[in-house]
């Protein structure tokens, strides 16, 4: 069992179950430098570990991975979902099997790959009911280790992060 899954299921809902910013469930192994910039819109990027693209790429473009440590990019607005440090070919998102949360702002977008929870499954149950359960509800299957976000999640981590903003987003919009 991975150490966050010992924490009651109310701190893994509010995040709490991540160490230095990354989720305990992954481990890292690589030397490469924690963060870069990425080459298009010069965003400080994350590690992210090489099973999440040969997860997530489409077969046309995991062929094309390199033996190079890759970087998710953050920023919202540019194509660019994976880069490396070093000069070789990036991943926009069109060359995922997913969409992006980061990405792609449309309501059918998962904000939990693992337990399906899209904005649209979230804004209805808060309009309906005036919360979310999905926060509480993944943790559940978090702490019963259940959960896959190292190959799921474009960004390799855990989804909470995500998915409490948008909660509170969709909360302040609706309020």
């Amino acid at each position: 069992m991975n150490s966050c899954c010992i924490l009651p299921v109310e701190k893994i809902a509010s995040n709490e179950h991540l160490t230095n910013s990354e989720c305990c469930l992954i481990t890292d192994v690589s030397q490469a430098p924690a963060t870069a910039p990425c080459p298009v819109s010069k965003t400080v990027g994350r590690k992210i570990q090489r099973r999440t693209l040969e997860n997530l790429l489409k077969p046309y473009a995991r062929v094309l991975l390199e033996s190079v440590q890759y970087y998710y990019c953050l920023d919202p607005s540019c194509p660019i979902v994976y880069f490396s440090n070093v000069d070789v070919r990036t991943f926009s998102f069109g060359e995922l099997k997913v969409p992006v949360f980061d990405k792609d702002k449309g309501e059918n977008t998962p904000a939990c790959y693992c337990f399906d929870w899209t904005r649209k499954k979230i804004k209805d149950q808060i309009v309906e009911i005036g919360k979310s359960t999905a926060a509480v509800e993944i943790a559940k299957k978090v702490k019963a280790a259940e959960c896959a976000c190292d190959i799921k999640n474009p960004k390799g981590r855990c989804c909470l992060g995500d998915v409490n903003a948008y909660v509170k987003e969709v909360q302040k919009a609706t309020a």
